[in-house]
């Protein structure tokens, strides 16, 4: 016997009007089963049942096969339709596009969805030979659009789609409850009591039922441990011959799947891997929505997309928005490579459309967008981040605003919650994964105190689930950001704290009038202990530096994959004894802590622009993309071509010009707009440069008969300066001149020069050779072969000052003075040192072995470097400041009695 049609709730708007119109015109038909009228329609069930459920507006086709098959009007209903689709958001006057943007497709999308037929076929025979099927595959493979718009919206069984949710009893019971058309609370009971209870809802719900569980993952990434293993064991119970159940799993948590027995199981010879679509594929489900609309896609446009999505099995959500929003620049009824290119593409086109919808808001708007992207956020632990929907209950963020961002099809919005449109936005928008990765400490702790006042809430609030000690720190300094039920979980955990602190207090008064009779017994022993006291402190203090040495070796182990705890474990040394070592290692820590990259890694430290890698994908090759500052992000710019021989390896200070050596020569790009990078011929008597004048206008370097060479740029004229034997040159910041450093008999000497050719003065004699290096105000650093570094006032060169000599630094260091002339940095294989111009004092040196920091700019008192793969640190010179800023970080907790045997918790933080 059919189930019920569950009503609609009201008709007080035109959508739901529509559809109960819909649902009167069947009625009049004769109340035909949707089974019935998918056989009519060539539409599934679902879709048609979908179609007048009020939730959104069905497709044109999708109306008029319904209308058709129930002996309605079809022309009239059009019109009605179109006036209708004209008044629907973010779509005023028109249609909505063919393409759904970063969303998946829904059941009732079947009609645009393309390109996947015969992975669906393959999925449909799975089903029906396989009682439970995982399908597993990356983010943005289309999982989701698959089991929806393909699976569920084809197979003869009424389909149940549901995602696991923080809460998946919650989410099942509501789902079953709308289903079998009975009180969502009566069967949740009955789903928390017993796990089996679903199957015998399912059973009660429909004769022959199909249940999608999507996003499977969040039972691993949002449940907690007891919601996890009720899902697991519920779904492998219910699957049977009259439910079969489908899972959409993200493939890096395949492991996590194979965890747990039940799932293993279940999945044996019953897993379907998503891939990539095959380019004949790729061409149909990106042509046909647009052909079916009535309109078509430049040839050029499609040999484009093909092109750019080779080699990338996740971009599909991003081609879908792209092309939803060409769909709204095109040309009349075709889509064109330029509407194509003018949203950015399908690398750019998410993070321009995210970027123009953050610029408009208000600073206020700005700093609640922050706060509601990053509470959709669960940051990935071994994994990628993923998306989380939260309840709109649990969200102070003004309805306007998320209204807004729906609008722009960066979040959805339903009756019960929000979240983003699609993982891709996390990775895709560099503003937001440069926040996730900032504040991904803050986000885990956000995640557990969510979980815990779950917990705490289900156990009616009992005070032993509450926070302590430092957990209870923690979530007190993220108070601001939680929702009102984790801020009353933290408040009352507080108030059970000072509680406690009450009760002893009152307890510590009885102790003291005790303690006072004691005190005089104890000042009368006290003179025969002073000695042994000495001596003891002394003991303290070298088992002190010896502990604080081995946390800050703990601590360096930690940098590249724990850097908060190395943060703290490096503050902790440092309190237990302020060794040099302990010193570096938390200057270092605290850098890789607060470290960001951009892209795929930085090429060199960022200043007027930043250049980042871009491997190659396909038949794409290598590029390095450029990018510029914009509202405190980066947007991308042009692109420069790379290769495995190609290398950035001199910048002029004002980052309008980069010098690149490709396989036998160097090549210039004039970067003054990064939008059009220029390249411009180095010629080929000026193999290597050794330096760039500041505004890009000279260059010098070393001939191969070992002359020094200066090219002016703007009239292309290279001139050979009489000196031989030349091993390096540096221009003066002035462009007045140039220093070279050369042999000279049996040493070698720095000279400066003219660049019409004559000779200033000698600046200094050494027996080792010299590579040198200029800065403004005369100064020179001169770095010796031997490791020696010599730092030079040569204002007057015939009066040459001694600043400051540096030993052991290894040879050729990368030196780089600030603008004003007042510091120098100087970087090796193992050391960064800042040095002040004027006194010659070492303001900072660090020992930086086996780190590979590289790449330095001076940035006021710190150095901003490169590390490893291209993450941004920033290396600080006054330590009180790194202390005060990783105070304020983020919680320190530290294991002092593994760390710091016998020498107890210290106060880290003032």
């Amino acid at each position: 016997m059919p189930r019920r049609e569950r009503p609609l709730e009201s008709e007080d708007s035109p959508l739901l009007r529509f559809a109960g119109d819909l649902r009167r015109l069947r009625r009049r038909a004769g109340e035909p089963t949707y089974r019935e009228l998918g056989k009519r329609t060539n539409y599934s069930a679902a879709a048609l049942s979908e179609a007048v459920s009020g939730r959104r507006l069905p497709s044109l086709a999708v109306t008029v096969a319904f209308v058709r098959a129930c002996d309605g009007d079809a022309d009239a209903w059009s019109a009605r339709w179109r006036e209708l689709a004209a008044g629907q958001p973010g779509a005023p006057g028109e249609a909505p596009p063919p393409y759904v943007g970063l969303a998946a497709y829904q059941v009732e999308d079947a009609d645009r969805f393309f390109g996947r037929e015969a992975l669906t076929e393959t999925l449909l025979a799975l089903v029906e030979e396989r009682p439970f099927v995982g399908v597993f595959g990356a983010s943005g493979a289309g999982k989701s659009s698959l089991l929806r718009a393909g699976l569920a919206a084809r197979s003869p069984r009424a389909a149940l789609v549901v995602t696991p949710g923080a809460d998946p009893v919650d989410e099942f019971a509501v789902a079953v409850a709308a289903l079998a058309d009975e009180p969502a609370g009566r069967v949740r009971d009955d789903l928390a009591a017993d796990p089996q209870a679903l199957r015998g809802w399912l059973a009660k719900a429909a004769d022959d039922l199909l249940l999608v569980v999507d996003q499977f993952e969040e039972c691993f990434t949002l449940c907690d441990d007891t919601g996890r293993d009720w899902l697991i064991r519920a779904l492998t119970l219910a699957a049977g011959p009259r439910s079969r159940v489908v899972i959409g799993v993200r493939a890096d948590f395949y492991g996590h799947c194979g965890a747990h027995p039940d799932l293993v199981a279940a999945l044996h010879r019953a897993q379907l891997l998503v891939g990539p679509m095959s380019i004949e594929e790729f061409r149909w489900a990106v042509t046909e929505p647009a052909t079916r609309a009535g309109a078509s896609l430049e040839t050029a446009l499609v040999a484009r997309l093909v092109s750019d999505v080779a080699g990338q099995p996740a971009a599909l959500p991003l081609v879908s928005h792209t092309l939803a929003e060409a769909w709204r620049r095109r040309r009349g009824l075709a889509l064109t490579l330029t509407g194509y290119e003018d949203v950015g593409g399908i690398r750019y086109a998410l993070a321009r459309t995210a970027e123009e919808t953050f610029g408009a808001l208000d600073e206020p708007g700005q700093a609640a967008a922050r706060r509601l992207f990053l509470r959709l956020v669960v940051p990935g632990d071994g994994t990628e981040d993923t998306k989380r929907r939260v309840p709109r209950s649990d969200l102070d963020t003004p309805d306007e605003l998320l209204e807004r961002l729906a609008a722009a099809r960066l979040i959805s919005i339903d009756r019960d919650g929000v979240e983003p449109a699609h993982e891709a936005l996390l990775h895709a928008w560099p503003r937001l994964a440069g926040w996730i990765a900032h504040d991904r400490e803050d986000l885990r702790t956000q995640h557990r105190i969510a979980e815990a006042t779950t917990v705490w809430e289900a156990h009616g609030r009992d005070p032993d689930t509450l926070y302590r000690g430092a957990r209870l720190e923690q979530a007190a300094r993220l108070r601001e950001r939680l929702t009102a039920r984790e801020a009353a979980f933290v408040d009352a955990g507080l108030a059970a704290e000072r509680a406690v602190v009450v009760a002893r207090r009152r307890s510590a008064r009885r102790r003291s009038m005790l303690m006072i009779g004691l005190a005089v017994l104890t000042v009368l022993l006290a003179g025969t202990s002073i000695v042994a006291v000495a001596a003891q402190r002394s003991a303290t203090l070298q088992r002190n530096e010896a502990l604080s040495l081995r946390a800050t070796d703990t601590a360096r182990g930690l940098l590249g994959s724990r850097p908060y705890e190395a943060e703290a474990l490096a503050l902790a040394a440092y309190r237990v004894a302020p060794t040099a070592e302990s010193r570096d290692m938390l200057v270092l820590a605290h850098a890789a802590a607060e470290s960001t990259t951009l892209g795929m890694g930085y090429v060199t430290t960022p200043g007027r622009i930043a250049i980042t890698m871009q491997p190659a994908f396909g038949d794409r090759p290598a590029t390095e993309q450029l990018w510029r500052p914009s509202n405190g992000s980066w947007t991308p710019a042009g692109e420069l071509p790379s290769g495995k021989d190609s290398f950035l390896y001199a910048m002029s200070a004002d980052d309008r010009s980069a010098l690149y050596w490709s396989g036998d020569r160097s090549i210039l790009w004039d970067l003054a707009d990064p939008d059009r990078p220029r390249r411009i011929e180095v010629p080929a008597r000026l193999r290597m440069v050794n330096d760039i004048a500041r505004d890009g206008s000279l260059m010098a370097g070393v001939s191969a008969d070992k002359a020094a060479l200066v090219w002016q740029v703007s009239d292309g004229q290279l001139r050979r300066l009489p000196p031989t034997g030349v091993n390096g040159t540096a221009l003066l910041p002035d462009g007045a001149g140039v220093v070279v450093g050369r042999r000279d008999g049996n040493g070698f000497v720095l000279e400066q020069w003219t660049l019409d050719g004559s000779l200033v003065a000698t600046l200094l004699r050494s027996t080792y050779s010299m590579s040198p290096f200029t800065g403004a105000g005369g100064l020179i650093a001169a770095a010796h072969e031997n490791g020696e570094v010599m730092l030079l006032d040569a204002g007057d060169p015939f009066r040459v000052r001694t600043v400051a000599r540096i030993d052991g630094v290894g040879y050729p260091p990368m030196v780089t003075f600030d603008p004003a002339g007042r510091t120098v940095a100087l970087t090796d294989s193992d050391h960064v040192r800042l040095v002040s111009a004027a006194s010659g004092e070492t303001l900072m040196s660090l020992e930086s072995q086996g780190l590979n920091l590289y790449s330095p700019r001076i940035e006021d008192d710190r150095v901003a470097v490169l590390q490893g793969r291209g993450a941004l640190w920033r290396l600080d010179s006054d330590l009180d400041r790194v202390i005060r800023e990783v105070c304020a970080a983020r919680p320190l907790a530290v294991d002092w009695d593994r760390y710091f045997p016998g020498t107890g918790p210290r106060r880290l933080c003032s």
